[in-house]
């Protein structure tokens, strides 16, 4: 008798998920629209940190030159 694809890729499964790691539990996936939100966060900050470092450059320079001449 001969086994389909579709049986074959079940038994493959069911043999993979009684390996040694049956005492753990299994770890869930964030999902898909968590993690574009959480790149999206990431992108947006970056930004944020690029455009105020040359604020900040300059202001602590200032602030270091007022120290060294007093």
């Amino acid at each position: 008798m001969q086994t389909t694809y579709l049986e074959r890729s079940r038994e493959k499964r069911s043999l993979d998920s009684t390996s040694a790691d049956e005492d753990e539990p299994q770890k869930k996936r964030p999902a898909l629209a968590s993690v574009i939100v959480e790149a999206l966060k990431v992108d947006c900050l970056q930004k944020l940190c690029s455009s105020l470092e040359p604020i900040l450059r300059r202001v602590v320079r200032k602030f270091c030159s007022y120290c060294l001449i007093f």
